[in-house]
């Protein structure tokens, strides 16, 4: 073995040895931790003494041969002289010195000790000995009292004696020591665990400079520097084991330590962090002192470092040798629950205990699986909740543990809570589940399309309410709130949603604080009044960006950034999924961050940004698999066909809808998004009948729940598409008008959409007007897609009006737009009616482009890009008071009236700058 920092301990040896060369004898103990290198240390000492001539006598003491009469002086005085081996055969000095052990110093066994002493000194006077004894803490007491009377008269002799001993072990008397002490020729060479140097020095020699520049300071965090369990480990890392020497070197330390130290360092291990002396002496069954004696043993030799062992393999390796491990964490919860230490504490060692049959545990369980919810942990609460459900024999309790146990497995995934829903709807018919949990049960129902039995729990629900009705109104009006956005059929009234006659707040005093945030965007929703509630949509995100999430806090932030949409604010929705998407996973479940990826990719959708939203609704079902999403699933589905779609990748688009759908998602708005979608991808197939059916449903579905003024999808212009693809003009253009008429902000979207449909109905010279009404509306919400439509349309009504100084820079505008948005169907419709518009020209305004400044070049390529103003000035970090005036200096020098005419050299010049 090598030996690693002992080279002072070794200059101290070789000083020792020249003395007892010189008649001067000496004697040394080797002192230091458990499995530190003493005995290795010993080996060396004896080799190179034997190499300076000496003569080497050897003895190792072992604690089961502690009561042994004679066993070290036996080993010892073998090779002195025949006459003592002879009588060693004989067993006549193991009988004198059985007499020691009982205090009996008999004259005939003084006078032996002293021959053996005499024959000792008589050969160092040929030849300097060493007398070697290992682990001497464990010597016999004949043979420490023989080693005494030799020691008192070896100090003008050629004798060394050198012993290695662990004086920190607690429960090895050893008189010896003190005796020893008061010799005037002992010196004492203290051993310590290597320090990370030498963890590398032995690292390097035995596996290389490269693994030990690798390996070292984990070894050395691992092994405490104790020489022992770092060979171990190394031999594992040569072999390509895992911890199989390591174990069996730790299990040896603690052996060595005798029964009781093992008994600490199970009790360390059952305890884990929660091991002090004292919870480590209450376990064990012992005095602190003694406890203690033993702790700063382990300690000093590197096994446990703060009061715990350095690893979980080390951790594995102790408790695999306790055979009542379950009943000592039983114990250890009951110990720690009596001192008042915290129930996640306590909690834990009941789930490694698998025992919860007495009422206190399950209720530690329960109140520890809600702070694990609270600080994000829903594993370590599922583990509680299992135990205190499994273990609980009365039904109302099993109930509510298992309604918080569902809670606990939706926020590592939806799907896990399918089991309990059936359990759940039986317990919610019994009576046995409050107003919480009721609307709880409710939406995951809801979410896995189990409808009847959502429908059945409401109707209890209601009795209930009837029956009781200051018990359970706040839960049932929320609920009923939610119901009639999001699955209005099952609304109360169905057309006739319940209303709150509270005014829009946050929580009240009583039921979830977040059931009822849900329930007042969700009303925010029914009424069409969005724009009313961004202050409000927008105090629900920040409280969800610093909350841990929740299943109603899930469904809230979804619906606060809808309200955000409806209320035209695209930009700061964007802006408020960016700071979700960016907060720390451990405060967000999958469910929440699948959502806001959903929305995310519904957002640039929106903006044209087509294969950014591909990605964010794959990384939807990422986060998501489609069976947990549930009847959900309709929002990422439906962007990721409307987004294939507009990339004119009608297969991928396809394959998206073969997807199994539950029928319930059509009862949901969820459904609404899906026939949205499919209805566009069938337009844009060449199947103008179907899309008409789906956009036909959505009309029906919509008029049922009465949720028209809600404008969640705006089926009115699909519609018009279709029947104009079908050749009826009147059909289309009534759409189109019905769709202008459309209260509220967010519809500035569908009215350029419409104003586009309906510039289609019109003759070629009414077209323009029309069209340019639609693309400033386009351009103020940013939509780059539709906007490409309607410069293509414009283009063609230019073309058709033989106006071609005005239809070319548009047919280029239109068709760089559509390339933003990689819209490569829109392209080659633009290239089938471009005629020689594609041909090379100059744009009139293009001479006078080299008079716009820097600044002023940028501002009007991001516009001609088709950026807001606002997005420009985040863009560019000014106001959007500095870009108009960028804008308005722009349009005189380049004789421009608006954004339409800007000429479209200029994106592409910033383009190859960029």
């Amino acid at each position: 073995m090598i030996l690693a920092e002992r080279e002072e301990q070794n200059r101290v040896l070789d000083s020792l040895e020249r003395e007892c060369a010189g008649s001067a004898g000496r004697v040394a103990l080797v002192d230091g931790p458990m499995a530190c290198g003493k005995s290795e240390f010993l080996r060396n000492v004896v080799e190179r003494a034997q190499r300076a001539g000496f003569l080497a006598l050897t003895a190792h003491c072992s604690r089961t041969e502690r009561t042994l009469p004679g066993g070290v002086l036996s080993q010892l005085v073998r090779g002195i002289d025949n006459r003592y081996t002879r009588l060693l055969d004989a067993g006549l000095l193991d009988s004198a010195i059985a007499l020691v052990e009982h205090d009996e110093i008999a004259s005939e066994l003084l006078r032996v000790f002293r021959e053996l002493c005499s024959a000792v000194l008589d050969r160092a006077r040929e030849t300097p000995l060493l007398l070697a004894v290992d682990d001497a803490h464990h010597m016999d007491q004949g043979s420490a009292t023989w080693l005494l009377q030799l020691l008192r008269r070896s100090q003008s002799s050629r004798v060394l004696v050198v012993l290695t001993a662990d004086t920190r072990l607690p429960a090895v008397p050893w008189p010896l020591h003190s005796e020893l002490l008061r010799q005037p020729h002992f010196r004492r060479i203290e051993l310590a665990p290597l320090s990370a140097a030498g963890v590398g020095e032995v690292v390097a020699e035995r596996a290389g400079d490269l693994a030990a520049q690798r390996l070292t300071a984990d070894f050395t965090a691992a092994s405490g520097g104790n020489p022992l369990l770092l060979h171990a480990m190394i031999d594992d890392h040569l072999a390509g084991r895992t911890a199989q020497h390591h174990d069996l070197a730790l299990l040896s330390c603690l052996q060595r330590g005798g029964p009781f130290m093992s008994d600490v360092a199970r009790a360390v291990a059952v305890l884990g962090p929660d091991a002090t002396t004292e919870t480590v002496a209450a376990l064990a069954e012992s005095d602190v002192d003694r406890v203690g004696h033993v702790l700063r043993a382990l300690t000093a030799g590197g096994v446990l470092h703060d009061g715990a062992f350095r690893s979980p393999q080390a951790v594995a390796a102790v408790l695999a040798t306790a055979e009542n491990r379950a009943l000592m964490h039983h114990r250890a919860a009951r110990l720690l629950h009596e001192g008042g230490a915290p129930v996640s504490a306590v909690a834990r060692h009941l789930v490694q205990a698998e025992d919860a049959s007495e009422s206190w545990a399950r209720n530690v369980l329960r109140e520890a699986a809600e702070v694990a919810l609270l600080e994000g942990k829903p594993r370590f609460a599922i583990q509680c909740l299992e135990l205190a459900h499994g273990s609980c024999g009365q039904e109302s309790e099993r109930a509510a543990i298992r309604a918080r146990l569902a809670e606990a497995e939706w926020r590592t995934s939806p799907g896990s809570v399918l089991p309990h829903l059936t359990p759940l709807a039986a317990a919610a018919d019994a009576g046995r589940l409050d107003g919480s949990d009721r609307a709880a049960l409710v939406r995951r129902l809801l979410w896995h399309g189990r409808v009847d039995q959502a429908r059945q729990v409401l109707d209890n629900l209601r009795r209930a309410r009837r029956q009781k009705p200051d018990d359970l109104a706040v839960e049932s009006r929320d609920i009923e709130l939610w119901l009639g956005y999001a699955h209005p059929p099952l609304a109360a009234g169905a057309q006739r949603p319940v209303r709150s006659s509270r005014s829009v707040g946050f929580a009240m005093s009583s039921g979830d604080p977040w059931l009822h945030t849900t329930a007042n965007l969700a009303d925010v929703l029914v009424r069409g009044q969005s724009a009313k509630a961004v202050e409000q949509a927008e105090r629900v995100l920040r409280d969800v960006h610093r909350t841990r999430g929740t299943m109603w806090c899930e469904e809230a932030a979804m619906l606060a950034l809808v309200v955000l949409v409806h209320a035209g604010r695209v930009s700061l929705a964007c802006d408020w999924c960016r700071k979700l998407a960016a907060a720390t996973s451990d405060h967000q479940t999958p469910a929440l961050q699948a959502i806001i990826a959903s929305v995310r990719s519904e957002l640039l959708l929106r903006g044209g940004e087509f294969k950014a939203s591909v990605e964010q609704a794959r990384a939807a079902l990422r986060h998501l698999t489609p069976q947990a999403w549930g009847v959900a699933v309709g929002l990422p589905l439906s962007t990721l066909v409307l987004a294939h779609t507009r990339l004119g990748e009608h297969d991928e688009a396809a394959r998206h809808l073969v997807h199994q759908v539950d029928d319930a998602m059509f009862h949901s708005r969820y459904g609404l998004h899906y026939l949205y979608a499919r209805g566009h991808h069938h337009l844009a197939t060449a199947h103008p009948y179907a899309a008409l059916a789906d956009f036909t449903a959505c009309r029906d579905l919509t008029n049922d729940w009465g949720l028209a003024r809600a404008g969640l999808v705006p089926w009115r212009t699909g519609a018009a598409e279709a029947w104009l693809q079908l050749g009826n003009t009147d059909e289309a253009r009534r759409l189109a008008y019905d769709e202008l008429a459309q209260p509220g902000p967010e519809q500035a979207r569908s009215r350029g959409a419409a104003l586009r449909l309906l510039a289609a109905t019109n003759p070629p010279r009414r077209r323009p007007q029309l069209l340019n009404e639609a693309l400033e509306l386009l351009e103020k919400c940013g939509d780059r897609y539709e906007q490409a439509r309607v410069l293509t349309d414009l283009s063609e009504a230019h073309h058709e009006l033989n106006d071609n100084r005005r239809a070319r820079p548009i047919f280029r505008r239109a068709w760089h737009l559509a390339g933003l948005c990689g819209a490569a169907s829109l392209q080659e419709r633009l290239l089938a009616v471009s005629g020689d518009t594609t041909r090379g020209h100059q744009v009139a305004g293009e001479g006078r482009i080299s008079s716009l400044t820097d600044s002023e070049r940028r501002v009007a390529s991001l516009a001609v890009m088709g950026y807001t103003n606002r997005e420009i000035a985040e863009k560019l970090y000014v106001t959007a008071s500095t870009v108009e005036q960028h804008l308005t200096r722009v349009f005189r020098k380049l004789q421009v009236k608006r954004r339409a005419e800007l000429p479209v050299e200029l994106w592409s010049a910033t383009a190859r700058s960029a």
